[in-house]
């Protein structure tokens, strides 16, 4: 065994220590292993697997291919003749099938992009992506789930499955989500001659990175990002002069309510939209309640 191998392999050392430091700097979930066994995981490996040590992960779930969905979507041991060959065979598959699903230790499955480092004989180096948002887009757009076809808002299961991706655009911008509930008062077979020129009246004025949203029958969501809850109030005062505006002045004969909230400190996109639900329950027509 070479000096280099002993020191990997030996988890208590200097450069052992400082390799896992580095490693723990990194988003992605990484694992050294040596003979296919794991001697090192980062930090965001043992919170995905809610594990604290290699030991109790063994202990657990066995090998670490033994976290992986045997579905035909993706890479798992199942699919080849030899499982014990697995980081090989891993490895020489092309970037779009080197694609794993894990399901992480509150239950959740995901879907990781894997690339796979052999620096030494019998090491290797895995470093998994999260890639499930994307590949919920990517499927849901194939199956044209993405757009409600009545209206040509959004559909709302799509805004659900990625709603993580429109929160992780709001930490990035170090903004807030902001959220406005709209219902059409009239009723719903009214309202159906109406959709399509009231998704384009919205449109036509919201930024690319806003989401217009089908809720319910009457109802839509729109989600945008702000510097502060004044904004959203702004933001709902647009949508009123919009529909008296050219080519849409036929939409101020509908009444319509709406509901507004700004996302609080790390709150959760779900309890954002719970406050404006109750923000809209809570208006009265033509006015604009917030919470």
């Amino acid at each position: 065994m070479s000096e280099l191998e002993v020191v990997l392999v030996d988890g208590e050392n200097d450069c052992s220590l400082l390799l896992e430091s580095v490693i723990n700097t990194q988003k992605n979930l990484i694992v050294v292993l040596h003979k296919n066994a794991p001697t090192l995981f980062n930090k965001a490996f043992k919170n995905f697997a809610n594990v604290s040590s290699i030991r109790e992960f063994l202990r657990e779930f066995g090998s670490i291919p033994n976290r992986f969905v045997p579905h035909d979507s993706y890479f798992h041991t199942g699919k080849i003749a030899d499982p014990d060959e697995w980081i090989p065979s891993l490895a020489s598959l092309c970037e779009q099938d080197r694609v794993v699903s894990m399901i992480s230790g509150r239950g959740e499955p995901y879907a990781f992009s894997v690339t796979v480092d052999t620096p030494i004989n019998d090491y290797a180096i895995l470093s998994f992506t999260d890639i499930s948002q994307d590949l919920i887009k990517r499927i849901m757009i194939e199956n044209d789930a993405s757009i409600d076809h009545e209206s040509g808002a959004y559909n709302k299961d799509y805004f659900l499955h990625t709603s993580k991706s429109f929160n992780d655009a709001a930490e990035f911008n170090e903004k807030a989500i902001g959220i406005t509930m709209i219902e059409l008062m009239t009723s719903e077979s009214e309202a159906e001659k109406y959709l399509r020129d009231f998704t384009l009246s919205i449109k036509s004025s919201i930024r690319q990175s806003d989401m217009l949203i089908r809720w319910g029958k009457k109802v839509f969501l729109l989600a945008y990002l702000i510097n502060n809850p004044e904004n959203a109030l702004n933001f709902n005062q647009k949508l009123f002069d919009i529909m008296k505006e050219e080519p849409f002045q036929h939409l101020k004969n509908i009444s319509i309510r709406l509901g507004t909230t700004a996302q609080r400190e790390k709150e959760e996109i779900n309890d954002i939209i719970r406050r404006a639900e109750k923000a809209l329950k809570e208006s009265e027509n033509s006015q604009v309640t917030m919470l």
